[in-house]
């Protein structure tokens, strides 16, 4: 005997068995059959809803293959550079050290060139403000500034090789990164150049014309220039604020794309336009302070230990010399320390706005697969 078939209910099949009430026992007529809860059931105090079931990520390397939030860029920062110790600070350390032996030199040369000795005399033709002193103190910051721009590109790499889940040596991180130095630092020229020439173009007119009213022979119109002078200074601030941000992403688009100059501009400012300009300007700013506080924090020790220095010496005349040094060696810690955390940062936001504009996730999770895919090094094919 076969079972019979399965026919929908209402539709002339065999007929449905009478209503039951709880207990199984039949319903009386004209009670409402019980029905089961609409939704599913409730749930238990300290018990995820029934149903609901944690977010799946795939997370092939330091983050996730989501747009990023800020607690996801820092750690993943802070992950890419204890996985990656030598390609990040190691690099970081020998880079600043090739440009910071030579400039701190340098500065310590220029500072000595600087006297103690304060002339008094108001016809004295001596400058009261120690120019040499003070140029000596700032040419090792050239030196860092310069160790940063190489910097940008190495931490670049390393983070490209952590996002897909790979570590990376300090010899790797320079076999894939060396090719792309120069056009690095050409576009380092070229956007630092765009923002002095625009900073020019702001500043001079109301620089003239401070100087024009303060030399007229009545003064006439000088508070005037000086509060147009000052107007203009905060619009200055805010557009070298406005093309940092834009121009954000420049090293990172020609080490990583392997663009030219002017094409990593152009992907700079598209990934930079729009609402997510102030997502990349907020992030990047909160970076610059903290970063900034750290470097303080390294520095503020052997600045007292240089000023214990010059006091013990009983030689105040080597007062800017000792500040040179000083500067060379607080760049040095510094550099090594802070600059992969900002590098790495940026590196990260690049990523994460060509996620959010592009679905360069959707790209990532491919070349992921791609990787799993294919056979450890020395391994056989199943049989």
């Amino acid at each position: 005997m076969t079972d019979p078939q399965w026919v929908a209910p209402g539709t002339g099949g065999p007929a449905e068995p009478p209503a039951t009430a709880p207990g199984g026992h039949p319903a009386y007529p004209g009670t409402p059959t019980p029905q089961p809860p609409a939704g599913p059931p409730p749930a238990m105090p300290g018990q995820q809803p029934w149903g609901a079931h944690p977010a799946m990520e795939f997370r092939p390397g330091i983050i996730p293959l989501r747009p990023l939030t800020l607690g996801d860029l820092y750690g993943a920062v802070i992950k890419a550079i204890r996985g990656n110790v030598a390609a990040t600070m190691g690099l970081a350390f020998v880079t600043t050290l090739i440009f910071l032996v030579p400039t701190t030199a340098l500065g310590a040369w220029v500072a000595s060139r600087e006297s103690l000795d304060i002339n008094l005399d108001p016809q004295s033709t001596q400058d009261l403000f120690p120019v040499a002193g003070t140029l000596g103190s700032l040419v090792p910051s050239l030196g860092t500034s310069a160790s940063a721009v190489l910097l940008t590109g190495f931490v670049a790499f390393v983070i490209s090789q952590a996002v897909m889940g790979r570590k990376v040596t300090a010899g790797q991180t320079w076999e894939g990164t060396r090719g792309r130095l120069l056009p690095l630092v050409g576009a380092t020229v070229v956007t630092g150049l765009a923002v002095l020439l625009a900073l020019a173009v702001v500043l001079v007119l109301p620089v003239i014309a401070v100087i024009s009213a303060a030399t007229s022979y009545d003064n006439s119109g000088l508070v005037g220039a000086i509060l147009f002078a000052v107007l203009a200074t905060l619009v200055a601030i805010l557009l070298v604020l406005f093309l940092s941000t834009r121009l954000a992403f420049v090293g990172v688009a020609v080490v990583l794309e392997k663009v030219g100059v002017m094409q990593g501009i152009a992907r700079s400012w598209r990934l930079t336009s729009g609402s997510q300009f102030w997502r990349v300007f907020g992030i990047r700013l909160l970076t610059s302070f903290i970063v900034g506080i750290v470097a303080q924090i390294l520095a503020f020790p052997l600045g007292l230990v240089g000023g214990l220095g010059i006091v013990a010496s009983g030689d105040p005349q080597h007062l800017y010399v000792f500040q040179a040094i000083v500067a060379g060696v607080s760049g040095l810690i510094t550099g090594a320390l802070t600059t992969p955390f900002t590098a790495g940062v940026d590196a990260l936001l690049y990523v994460d706005q060509r996620i959010r504009r592009e679905g360069f996730d959707v790209q990532l999770i491919t070349a992921a697969q791609a990787d799993a895919a294919r056979p450890a090094p020395g391994a056989t094919a199943a049989r």
